[in-house]
């Protein structure tokens, strides 16, 4: 009855506790106003499966998570009337040539829509038309497809469109033997492209258009990123990998797993010395997102491990400047509000396979969103290894994490010769925040509950002799004890005696069988 009587003071303590962190520390949740991101709506006629252009939806949502907007994505069939309202921006997308659009409530909303506009497809709207002075051109042949830097060798084309309109930006050439023609037209708050592929150049140079097209003016950089980081890698190749970066020069960043238990465990020391040594080295921590198969779903408890894991860094002067996730979190209701909460810097993976929780159609934004890349996807389209300007975009050249020594020597020669230029992450202004700490970085500098941190670590080795299971103090202990070796020599007493027996029963049957 005691114990019981405890556990309920224990749980109404708790729960009394909990209120109070969640009316004092209401701004756990770091993804910045909403008033202060501009809103897109997305409105497609179809995702284009078993298409070319299946998964260019897709791409877009990460090129607009990218300069900082709200997306929310609809397509005309599930178009609620009155909502085009709500944003100054849209972009349409049309995937089938076949689409014939009857009147519906979209279409009523469009001919009174304000706001700004870009076109995706083959055959633009009449008002973009003369907005932008197109003239269509049906090509049907295979040109050659450039914008700064990039090529792309014989894609095939339809219908083009050009325009004599002056003020007009053009983005990009689709090259054909005797003519040229624009890929993106733009005019103010008016712009069209005819297509977006993705994972093919047209992704890339949709990303030109966007910046004007959503009025950015911030620099952009190049990062350097490795995921896939556990407990049980290989942290040795992780030292020694910063220790050849650091005197390369090459800033980056590495996105490691959270442990949400054991974290006393010498695996887990182990961890932490790594990650300060990794930080030592000029290296940037990010939280990589749990596996969805690890969460579970009673009450808030994604938000609480999150929270622990952040704590235990912060503890040990390791500083996380942000989260790693695929880009499917930020549109689901509870991963953007549990998960992510605590950051207002993100780096957005390409979605591998999206398993949601409470899925829905619009995104959450970040003061800070890096647009992952594969480093051979834009290397295909360069036709030399020169430098290059960073892409409109911040951009993050993102790598796994290598499995051995071959692998890692390959990868560090490779970026030694690149032709990238990485920036470090830390000359950003990047918040983390928790119940218990207050983490960033200012002008280069990390901060913990305002105080800026010195990043020299050495090397620290942890014990291999570790109780994983506490004891517990045992009533009667001693007593059980003495009382085991008492039976220990009994027994062995007895085996004694009795293999004497034994014996002398062998050698009385042995006379008796011999007379």
């Amino acid at each position: 009855m005691r114990q019981k009587h405890r556990l309920h003071i224990g749980l109404l303590v708790l729960l009394v506790s909990g209120l109070i962190l969640s009316l004092t520390h209401p701004a756990t949740v770091q993804a910045a106003n909403s008033s202060s991101f501009d809103s897109v709506l997305i409105v497609y006629d179809s995702l284009g499966r078993g298409t070319k252009d299946e998964g260019n939806i897709e791409a877009l949502k990460r090129l607009l998570a990218a300069f900082r907007v709200e997306v929310t994505v609809e397509s005309i069939d599930s178009y609620t009337a009155g909502s085009l309202s709500n944003y100054s921006k849209l972009i349409e997308v049309h995937n089938r040539s076949d689409f014939t659009e009857e009147d519906s409530n979209y279409l009523t909303d469009l001919r009174s829509y304000q706001g700004d506009v870009l076109y995706i497809g083959g055959i633009p709207r009449d008002k973009l038309v003369q907005s932008l002075g197109l003239r269509a051109q049906a090509v049907e042949k295979v040109a050659d497809f450039s914008i700064g830097p990039f090529v792309e060798k014989s894609i095939r084309l339809g219908t083009v469109y050009d325009t004599e309109q002056p003020g007009v930006e053009r983005y990009g050439a689709l090259k054909l033997k005797d003519a040229s023609y624009p890929y993106g037209i733009r005019n103010g708050s008016y712009a069209y492209v005819p297509f977006i592929e993705k994972d093919t150049l047209s992704e890339i140079a949709l990303s030109y258009v966007l910046k004007d097209w959503l009025r950015q003016k911030q620099e952009s950089h190049y990062y350097l990123v490795f995921k896939e980081i556990y407990p049980f890698s290989d942290l040795r190749l992780l030292e020694r990998m910063s220790d050849e970066l650091y005197e390369a020069g090459i800033p980056f960043i590495v996105s490691v797993h959270p442990v949400f238990s054991n974290t006393d465990y010498p695996a887990m020391k182990r961890y932490i010395n790594t990650l300060k040594y990794v930080q030592s080295r000029n290296g940037t921590v990010l939280v990589e997102s749990p596996f969805v198969a690890t969460i579970r779903d009673d009450g808030r408890d994604l938000n609480r491990q999150m929270e622990h894991f952040i704590d235990v860094l912060a503890e040990e002067g390791i500083v996380p400047l942000g989260m790693g996730t695929e880009m499917f979190w930020t549109y689901d209701d509870y991963f953007a509000s549990e998960g992510m909460a605590f950051f207002d810097s993100v780096v957005l993976f390409p979605d591998t396979r999206s398993i949601h929780k409470a899925e829905r159609n619009h995104s959450e934004a970040f003061s800070s969103s890096l647009y992952s890349v594969d480093r051979a996807y834009l290397q295909r389209y360069l036709s030399d290894d020169r430098p290059i300007d960073p892409l409109p975009m911040d951009t993050a050249f993102t790598y796994n994490f290598v499995q051995n020594e071959a692998e890692l020597d390959n990868l560090l020669d490779s970026l030694r010769n690149s032709w990238i230029t990485f920036e470090d992450y830390k000359k950003g202004v990047h918040k983390v925040k928790t119940g218990s700490n207050e983490l960033g970085s200012e002008r280069g500098s990390l901060v913990l509950n305002g105080v800026s941190l010195g990043i020299q670590a050495s090397h620290v080795e942890t014990s291999s002799d570790y109780e994983y299971k506490q004891h517990e103090q045992k009533s009667f202990e001693t007593w059980f004890t003495v009382q085991n070796k008492f039976f220990i020599v009994v027994i062995f007493i007895t085996l004694i005696l009795f293999s004497g027996f034994l014996i002398i029963g062998y050698r009385m049957y042995k006379r008796k069988f011999y007379k």
